[in-house]
């Protein structure tokens, strides 16, 4: 085997890694939902810290005022 035999399997291999490689790329990208277009169109990172505290302390106002009214 020569040197323009490996470059040429070289050369064919990459091209099947990089074809493998772009296949998990489409199988791993999340598919958006409607929850996830419309959170998106409203602009809310729903994973973001800040959100999270901000859905806890709306949750414990409701909680508290839910307390009151009995």
């Amino acid at each position: 085997m020569n040197i323009s035999e490996i470059e040429r399997k070289l050369i064919e291999l990459d091209k099947n890694l990089h074809s493998i490689l772009e296949m998990v790329r489409e199988v791993k990208k999340p598919e958006e939902g409607v929850v996830e277009s419309v959170a998106g169109a409203w602009g809310y990172d729903v994973d973001s810290v800040e959100f999270v505290r901000e859905l806890r302390r709306i949750e414990n106002i409701k909680a508290i005022i839910g307390l009151q009214k009995s």
